[in-house]
């Protein structure tokens, strides 16, 4: 079955019990391997559709944003699509690409003022509901112009992985004790000495915003400023009080819902008479449950050899995994014999150390 190993991909992630603010940004990622797309998208409601927060790859465009809930969001949007609200309180399950694939849409405000400056062309989208019934979020694919547009089969496929998200949504709780760096995750900004916020990478102000809290229709559609974001001003008057000391880098950790950011400072000396600088990076560490899966998923071992890694790494003896997995012990010793083989390593350390890269 051409399906099982994306499925048994987004399922070994969602039951990892995270929070979650960590599980959705490895989903999204996660189904580029199943379903491609540009850019994928989740915004979390409360039970009556309201939009809390959200998650969108690429960089926070504030302006886009600002326009966005202040002319479209439950308002205009609904001359070229169901409104938010509408469409999240719905029954529908999926909202197929079809239903926008149309002269009117494209010809809409909503297209060409919001969905066409960042190269979004078509979506299919799924409303993920607990197990009451309500809504938990939007679930979006986009994909851009020019780009293949999505099947029947694809939104089949994305409809069976909606219950699975909806569990780990709600079962979501599990703070992870360790973490992993990943230079996809990183971004830099400079500050004036005096604190004005000079210049930021591509996702700097998305990365600022995760640690203060998360992503929101307001945070969202503010210009990112100095006096926002507190982290910012910790780390200025760290380097303030440590001019002249020998070591003048200063660094700040931050956890929180979304995971582990470190900040990490240093000042600027001026290369001609213009005032100095501070150089700000920031990283945002990914669970090392997550790392694990994602290199698992990457290794071309079968879904049953991965399961018998996972229970491996956690710990368990052979005969404990065959007690786990309802097989025989003689089945469990041909995959960790097959699995070493693959690999290429001889102990479960070795296969621990080559999946964490």
């Amino acid at each position: 079955m051409k399906q099982a190993p994306a499925i048994a991909s987004i399922r070994s992630l969602t039951s990892l019990a995270l929070p979650g603010e960590q599980l959705i940004p490895a989903l999204l990622e996660a189904l580029h391997r199943v379903i491609p797309s540009s850019r994928n998208l989740f915004d979390w409601t409360d039970a009556d559709g309201n939009l809390i927060r959200y998650y969108f790859e690429g960089p926070i465009d504030a302006e886009v944003a600002r326009h966005y809930f202040e002319e479209f969001h439950n308002k205009r949007e609904s001359e070229a699509m169901p409104a938010f609200r509408q469409a999240v309180t719905g029954r529908a399950v999926i909202r197929s690409a079809a239903e926008l694939d149309n002269a009117a849409f494209f010809r809409s405000a909503l297209y060409n003022e919001i969905w066409r400056p960042q190269r979004l062309h078509t979506r299919i989208e799924a409303i993920v509901k607990s197990s009451r019934g309500d809504p938990l979020g939007s679930l979006v694919l986009y994909r851009e112009p020019g780009d293949p547009p999505f099947t029947r089969d694809e939104e089949a496929l994305l409809a069976s992985l909606v219950p699975y998200i909806a569990r780990g949504l709600e079962g979501g709780s599990r703070l992870p004790q360790a973490f992993v760096a990943r230079r996809e995750r990183r971004a830099i900004l400079s500050l004036s000495v005096e604190g004005e916020l000079l210049h930021v990478s591509r996702d700097a102000h998305k990365l600022l915003l995760l640690a203060h809290g998360g992503i929101t229709p307001e945070s969202a559609s503010r210009d990112p400023e100095y006096s926002q974001f507190p982290t910012l001003g910790v780390l200025v008057d760290q380097i303030r009080r440590n001019d002249g000391a020998s070591s003048r880098q200063v660094a700040f950790t931050i956890d929180n819902a979304w995971g582990r950011f470190v900040f990490e400072a240093e000042p600027l000396l001026a290369a001609s008479a213009r005032d100095g600088a501070i150089h700000v990076s920031i990283e945002h560490l990914e669970p090392a449950p997550i790392a694990w899966q994602r290199a698992l998923d990457g290794s071309g071992l079968t879904i049953a050899q991965k399961e018998v890694c996972t229970l491996l790494k956690a710990g368990y003896s052979q005969p404990e995994i065959a007690a786990a997995l309802s097989v025989a012990p003689s089945t469990v010793a041909d995959h960790v014999k097959k699995i070493y083989a693959r690999l290429d390593v001889h102990s479960v350390r070795e296969l621990c150390e080559r999946l964490a890269g």
